[in-house]
């Protein structure tokens, strides 16, 4: 044979078969990490310790694949499968789910301002929410959330999975408010559809994922607002300082628009330390925090409409004066 050839039939040999990278996700699961060009691989299977000297079958969808109590077993790339190990008898004794990892991403999506996961914290304490969305491929048939783990320098963190499955709220409770964070928070989401699995992680700081709570805006009087701090939000005040940044907009635009694109209106932004703003008649006020001291997400908009007979109008008019429209519910995290 020539040796070109035979060189090309041995690549193409190694392609088909070969080993790849496995790993144990949690007990009598495994998943197998799929290489590019690697349509088959093996991986090994342990029925139990104490059944070394018995006669062990293991089957996958009732048909018996090898014999033996350790054993190797072909594994396609993308299908997967629940191995059981029966006795001789027939008993089942274990069982282990081979899941596959593809690189790709198709069960989540992803925001088109943030990842895959979006993670958020109204304050310092330790407490915080991630969440995510399904694949609109996903809608009719909802994936499995197999397993989420959160962890700063391998100590594991208590979290809570949400009601809808897409979304977890975790809490550090090491975590201290007043010293300097030295490692991150890493989180790993794995999201299962049949015997495919996909691993999705972020790993920040607290401290990158703060967003105040909407802030709470009054009336001081006719002619003018004022704030102050959500209820939620870290004290004290002059330890954990907000930033405000108001924007006044014509009546007939919201909070989102903005001076360019298609959000284009007519506005004003100032940003503020204080806690106060005059009212400017025929404006729309918008005003929203941010913390101080590092660059982290605005809170959302506090909406404030003013009556645009601004403050000459008649005592009737001047209770109208100012409405505070605080939005009814607040977007998830």
């Amino acid at each position: 044979m020539d040796l070109c050839v035979f060189c090309l039939l041995l690549l193409s040999l190694q392609c088909v078969k070969g080993t790849a990278t496995y790993y144990t996700l949690k007990p009598n699961v495994m998943v197998v990490v799929r290489e590019r060009g690697l349509s088959m691989t093996q991986v090994p299977l342990l029925c139990g310790e104490s059944y070394e000297r018995d006669t062990i079958v293991w089957r996958i969808k009732g048909r018996e694949v090898a014999q033996g109590n350790q054993v190797n077993v072909n594994v396609v790339m993308m299908q997967g499968g629940n191995y059981t190990c029966h006795a001789q008898s027939g008993a089942l004794l274990n069982h282990t789910l081979v899941l596959v990892q593809a690189m790709d991403r198709r069960i989540l999506d992803r925001s088109p301002d943030s990842d895959y996961l979006h993670c958020l914290s109204k304050n310092y304490s330790g407490v915080f929410q991630c969440s995510w969305r399904w694949s609109q491929t996903r809608k009719e048939r909802a994936p499995d959330l197999f397993l989420v783990t959160a962890s700063r320098s391998s100590v594991e963190l208590t979290c809570t999975l949400g009601p809808s499955g897409q979304s977890i709220t975790c809490r550090d409770h090491s975590h201290c408010p007043y010293s300097e964070e030295r490692r991150r928070i890493t989180l790993a989401v794995y999201v299962k559809n049949q015997f495919r699995v996909e691993k999705y992680t972020q790993a920040f700081y607290i401290a990158d994922i703060v967003k105040p709570d909407r802030i709470p805006v009054t009336r001081l009087d006719t002619r003018s607002l004022e704030w102050g701090y959500p209820d939620t939000w870290s004290t004290p005040g002059s330890y954990f300082p907000l930033t405000f940044q108001v924007k006044e907009i014509s009546r007939r635009h919201n909070c989102d628009c903005e001076g360019h694109g298609r959000r284009r209106c007519r506005m004003a932004l100032h940003t503020t330390e204080g806690l106060q703003w005059p009212v400017r008649r025929g404006f729309l006020v918008c005003v929203r925090a941010q913390d101080a001291l590092c660059n982290s997400t605005w809170s959302d908009w506090s909406l404030v409409r003013t009556n645009s007979t601004g403050a000459g109008g008649t005592k009737n008019n001047r209770k109208q004066k100012v409405k505070v429209n605080n939005r009814k519910g607040e977007k998830g995290l």
